[in-house]
């Protein structure tokens, strides 16, 4: 059992839905920098696809249903088609790009059936790309007796937990307020989850 998704889960319990989704939007935003990384590296994929979704997604923040079923599927299928499969890869960067594209590729189905397992996996798949990360830039021992633990308590991982929880507060201390722009802007962090070019 993944003991840290389900408390995430637990937690995005008490927001509504349009606050659940600016979540896992922010979220692929972070995780955005590696896809492009991996595709300027590899020469393979289109980031546009993926910005293009992100826009989508914080578009359908303020004006739900502005898009139609069919029109989020056809965007979901983009996703598909532009997702590395890491049997072709055999270096660390195509993981970190998957997660970028399960990440909205989540998102989008989560616009579909507002299943809040959907939002779980997008916080998932941010700290799993911190684990990789770290146990790369650290050269660790899968095999590691501690590695569960020394993970946990990198400062990385300590990081995008409490930044995955702080929006979660904050968002759920609104009170139903609108968000807005300005909230928006407040909460985002711009900087990429990982430091990709240590590990180049």
């Amino acid at each position: 059992m993944d003991i840290y998704r389900e408390d995430i889960k637990d937690k995005l319990k008490f927001l509504s839905v349009t606050q659940q989704l600016l979540f896992a939007a922010l979220t692929c935003e972070r995780l955005y920098p590696n896809y492009l990384y991996f595709h300027e590296r590899f020469g393979w994929g289109n980031p546009k696809v993926l910005l293009d979704c992100i826009d989508i997604i914080y578009q359908y923040i303020f004006i739900e249903n502005l898009f139609g079923r069919n029109e989020i599927q056809q965007h979901i299928e983009a996703v598909d088609i532009v997702t590395p499969n890491t049997e072709d890869y055999s270096e660390i960067f195509v993981s970190f790009a998957l997660d970028a594209c399960t990440s909205i590729y989540s998102t989008l189905n989560f616009m579909l059936d507002q299943n809040l397992d959907h939002i779980a996996d997008v916080a998932s798949y941010a700290r799993d790309t911190v684990d990789m990360f770290i146990q790369v830039r650290d050269d660790i021992d899968t095999n590691f007796k501690g590695l569960e633990a020394k993970i946990a308590n990198d400062s990385l991982m300590i990081q995008e937990k409490s930044r995955q929880l702080s929006i979660i507060e904050k968002l759920r201390s609104l009170n139903g307020k609108r968000i807005t722009d300005n909230l928006i802007e407040e909460l985002r962090d711009k900087s990429p989850i990982i430091n990709i070019e240590v590990i180049s």
